[in-house]
């Protein structure tokens, strides 16, 4: 495998769980509200979502900040567009460039609230203070991971791979899948 190919598989693997994450987050904050409140509530299960709500969105955090990483010596979207050029796919490193490049101010959004709170505790604000300063949508979170997908995918088909990332409802229908069973079982 060259370095190209390895690049892409840790971003690939990045994207997919960033993609997992979020979806999962988004059916048990959303889909499953009102509907599974009483089981999420459940005695025998509320730790389990208390941790789960805002462990997978910290975790979909998590990896984006890894692809959107700018360290020199981190794996990010950086390194796979210059690896991408100096293969001879300059088609596709121009393509992820133009596919990510509207999302440049909420990628520093996302990155200052993985440093001010997700990775960091910043001492001088409070959780809420830092959500306020870099107001972050689920709406612009599902637009990105859709277009990092997006992009991963194109560039996985360029490197003659067949693998490709879902758009999330895999893991939306498995929670409330998983919902159903759990109400099934209090009855």
């Amino acid at each position: 495998m060259n370095d190209t190919q390895q690049i892409f598989w840790r971003l690939f693997e990045e994207a997919s769980a960033a993609s997992g994450y979020f979806h999962t987050w988004w059916a048990l904050r959303n889909l499953a509200i009102p509907a599974y409140l009483p089981v999420m509530n459940d005695y025998e299960y509320i730790d389990f979502f208390h941790a789960s709500n805002s462990g997978f969105l910290t975790l979909a955090f998590v990896s984006l900040s890894k692809i959107f990483d700018r360290d020199t010596r981190a794996v990010g979207m950086k390194g796979l567009r210059e690896a991408l050029a100096a293969e001879g796919h300059t088609a596709e490193a121009e393509a992820v460039k133009n596919q990510l490049s509207p999302h440049k101010d909420l990628v520093g959004r996302i990155l200052g609230i993985r440093n001010k709170s997700v990775s960091h505790n910043q001492a001088d604000l409070s959780l809420d203070e830092v959500y306020e300063t870099y107001r972050v949508t689920p709406n612009e979170i599902r637009e990105l991971i859709n277009d990092v997908c997006a992009v991963m995918n194109m560039v996985a088909k360029a490197l003659g791979s067949t693998n490709s990332i879902s758009d999330g409802s895999r893991h939306e229908k498995a929670v409330i899948k998983l919902l159903e069973a759990l109400e099934r079982g209090r009855t």
